[in-house]
């Protein structure tokens, strides 16, 4: 999980919001033009990555494969406690994959592995704010999370959390509450590292330092390509090491 910066609330949803300040985020979404706003703008603020799991949110393909994209309420939009609504608040708005429970959604033979679901879909209407993190109050440095290569399992990274006053609680239970390392994320965070390796293998055997590869490739990676950051972000990111932070500080990376 890496952290997200909103931006600007899009000016259809505010229209709405101030004309039906008490309607659902499913009476908002009837609308095609209303919806594909939030949906654009999400992607924007995300890099075309989950908010959760950093997969790529893919749109729907000519053959008819649905989108790996929905709007998640990270704060339960049924949560009637206070009069605050929840649906049509934008900073409760983040953009999930479908976690790996649709069966229709494009490159489903990599993404459908229903039971073995995660991000959104144990989440459901749970209300965890205090008891996971949220990818909207998360620190742009340190990356607080690392991946293993060859496993692709994500871990939390205990010594930069502390640096980052993060609770080492909270982070661990971001990864064992959204199940991120269900079998699916591993197994395309594994591939995804392991050609990067590759790549790092070629730069080596052409005469670069170990150094000097890890830049160039941190240089070539780590920058966004039309709006999108690459598949996996912070799991590029650890791989890196201090070659990723320098890039992302070369670059004024901020979310």
């Amino acid at each position: 999980m890496k952290n997200i910066v909103k931006g600007q609330q899009p000016a259809l949803l505010a229209s709405y919001v101030q004309a039906n300040p008490t309607n659902t985020w499913e009476q908002y979404a009837k609308s095609k033009p209303r919806r594909e706003a939030i949906q654009t703008e999400i992607r924007l603020n995300q890099g075309g990555l989950c908010a959760y799991c950093e997969i790529d949110l893919k749109p729907a393909d000519t053959q008819g494969g649905l989108a790996d994209f929905r709007v998640e309420h990270f704060h339960p939009k049924s949560d009637t406690s206070t009069s605050h609504n929840w649906h049509l608040d934008w900073q409760n708005l983040l953009g999930c994959c479908h976690g790996g429970s649709q069966s229709g959604v494009t490159d489903s033979a990599n993404r459908f592995t229903s039971p073995d679901t995660s991000c959104d879909v144990p989440k459901a209407d749970n209300n965890w704010d205090n008891d996971i993190l949220s990818p909207l109050r998360l620190p742009a440095f340190p990356s607080l999370f690392n991946y293993h290569r060859s496993s692709g399992e994500m871990a939390v990274n205990n010594a930069n959390c502390q640096k980052a006053t993060i609770n080492l609680q909270q982070a661990q239970n971001t990864i064992d509450y959204l199940n991120l390392n269900a079998k699916r994320l591993t197994r395309l965070r594994s591939v995804e590292l392991n050609e990067i390796n590759k790549l790092f293998a070629q730069l080596v055997a052409k005469g670069l330092s170990e150094s000097e590869a890890r830049e160039r490739l941190a240089k070539a990676l780590l920058i966004k390509n039309n709006h999108h950051w690459p598949v996996f972000f912070s799991a590029v990111r650890s791989y890196l090491g201090q070659a990723a932070e320098e890039q992302l500080g070369r670059i004024g990376y901020v979310g």
